[in-house]
């Protein structure tokens, strides 16, 4: 009799287990639980693939055409709220697949808090210390980052590189003066990093990883023939709260009930005036995130922009 009442709860216990799995996996988009369950252990996925070989074509086209017809404005305009000025560009962060993947790990509500571009030329020296990218100022749920290869990310081009298990808390870290990426300013880079156990994120064209804005990560130079080419994203959830100042972003899914982040508009165009303007204004007005770190009382903000003597 016992062994089998046993039994029955122990039927009865396994079926409650499958019900609740299908029910986890009947308001899932995109990702298994398996796949949550290892972002949760490892703080990133990768590779999907998202872009065809043509779309990747395209948005080659539409870099070295900016590259060529505006030079001087690369510097700053392929930095930080890329996404404010390139309809293009949010239009790449806000594709089906990229939220659906996003929402599985953070909820229905969703914003885009900043694109920028990584681009790294043949033989570049370019690299990017160990660091954390909400080391400066943490959000809580962590945004997520989803890299998007445009070209080939390998170790030889100076692809991203991960420390497994790096996201669940801010590490120690020495602010300092960037020398080595993309644009100058203050950044955060994590100390006594043992990196015995990272893993390279190898993609090909058109494939994306995805990672905790608390991992641990990095890349070298590009040591390689051909350009390395990546637009980042950093997605934040809308119930999310900065642990110093107020963010900004564009609601990219859902809606927002909480009002935590100031809302941005949608760019009309390539980097119009109208546009280059409303981010000046957006960075002006909210300028403490994740990438510029907190605002020294006092101080003005100071991001890359447009050269003074083109201001409007």
């Amino acid at each position: 009799m016992s062994n089998n009442l046993s039994a029955f709860f122990a039927g009865r216990f396994f079926s409650l287990l499958l019900y609740i799995d299908m029910v986890k996996r009947s308001k899932l988009k995109y990702l298994t639980p398996l796949q949550i369950d290892l972002f949760k252990q490892q703080g990133y996925l990768s590779p999907f693939h998202l872009l065809s070989t043509e779309a990747c074509s395209d948005l080659k086209k539409k870099i070295e055409c900016f590259e060529r017809k505006r030079s001087h404005d690369v510097i700053w305009a392929f930095d930080i709220k890329a996404n404010l000025l390139f309809d293009w560009v949010y239009k790449l962060g806000a594709q089906q697949q990229i939220l659906d993947i996003v929402e599985d790990l953070l909820g229905p509500n969703i914003f885009n808090t900043n694109t920028v571009f990584r681009i790294k030329e043949p033989g570049s020296s370019t690299s990017y210390g160990w660091h954390q990218d909400a080391a400066r100022i943490d959000v809580r749920p962590c945004f997520i980052i989803a890299y998007v290869a445009i070209s080939e990310s390998t170790p030889e081009n100076g692809g991203l590189r991960v420390l497994p298990g790096s996201h669940s808390s801010i590490l120690p870290f020495d602010v300092v003066e960037n020398e080595d990426g993309q644009a100058r300013r203050k950044v955060a880079r994590t100390v006594g990093v043992v990196a015995d156990n990272a893993v390279d994120l190898q993609l090909a064209p058109g494939e994306v990883a995805f990672f905790s804005g608390r991992i641990v990560h990095g890349s070298g130079p590009n040591l390689s023939r051909y350009r390395r080419i990546a637009i980042l994203t950093d997605y934040t959830a809308a119930h999310a709260r900065q642990s110093l100042g107020r963010g900004s972003g564009q609601l990219v899914r859902g809606h927002d009930d909480f009002n935590h982040l100031a809302h941005e508009p949608v760019p009309v165009g390539s980097c119009t005036e109208a546009s280059v303007i409303q981010r000046r204004h957006t960075l002006l007005a909210y300028p403490e995130n994740p990438l510029m770190g907190p605002l020294p009382s006092g101080e003005i903000a100071k991001f890359p922009d447009q050269p003074t003597t083109e201001k409007g």
